[in-house]
């Protein structure tokens, strides 16, 4: 699904770049994520045991989708916890996971070269069984999502956090998932440099949070998660 086939306005553009994604998450959402409790579990998959932490909507109501989260370097599944982040998005009705990346946290198992990073991606959500997914990826991660974004078959939709690795888009027009680029404003490296080489994509959004830098999900949270969810609601509402 490429969103920039609907219908566009007088004054032009897409429909997601003409969507306004600061609408904020209900209060009764977020006092309702305090009652979400965090699942662990580990996925064998090859020579790795994959570490997963997993929030689900509470009260066992059926998940919208599932949104799989990736850290950025240096960093590790439990990033996705602080703040609440996978617990709000349980309890809005997602079902939210997390990851430790190869060579990361306590997953288990060599770091990947760059180029198994997209098949191991792949790998994981096809044992999980997952179907149409949304992906949240930081900085680096952006190397296991980046080179699948030339076909829906797994991904449904994708934010990326200041990623890395942009200057390898040499073709835009092919990367056909529907695209939400977000950085902080203090951000002065990857964010902009991103949001320069993203913005051809065919269905892409590019958003800046103010007053977060590289890390945005961790300075500014709520900022950050009402663009997410608001971009979601907007895709899911294609799908439908």
């Amino acid at each position: 699904m490429v969103l920039v086939h609907h219908p566009t306005t007088s004054g032009g553009g897409t429909l997601l770049e003409r969507a306004d994604l600061s609408h904020p998450i209900p209060e009764n959402a977020r006092k309702l994520a305090q009652l979400v409790e965090y699942d662990e579990s580990r996925v064998e998959l090859g020579t790795h045991s994959v570490f997963v932490r997993e929030a689900r909507p509470p009260g066992a109501h059926y998940a919208k989708a599932t949104v799989v989260f990736l850290h950025g370097q240096s960093f590790s599944s439990s990033t996705w916890t602080e703040n609440n982040i996978l617990r709000t998005f349980a309890a809005l009705g997602y079902r939210a996971i997390a990851i430790d990346l190869p060579g990361s946290g306590q997953t288990r198992g060599a770091a990947l070269s760059q180029a198994d990073k997209p098949t191991f991606l792949m790998d994981f959500i096809e044992t999980l069984g997952l179907k149409q997914v949304m992906i949240v990826s930081a900085s680096m991660s952006a190397q296991y999502v980046l080179p699948l974004m030339t076909s829906n078959r797994h991904l449904c939709c994708v934010v990326l956090v200041a990623p890395s690795n942009t200057h390898e888009v040499v073709n835009p027009s092919s990367y056909i998932v529907p695209t939400l680029v977000v950085w902080g404003e203090r951000d002065t490296s990857l964010g902009p440099t991103a949001a320069a080489n993203l913005k051809n994509l065919p269905s892409v959004k590019l958003q800046k949070i103010p007053e977060a830098g590289h890390a945005c999900y961790l300075h500014n949270p709520k900022c950050f998660e009402n663009f997410c969810v608001n971009f979601f609601d907007l895709i899911r509402s294609y799908h439908r």
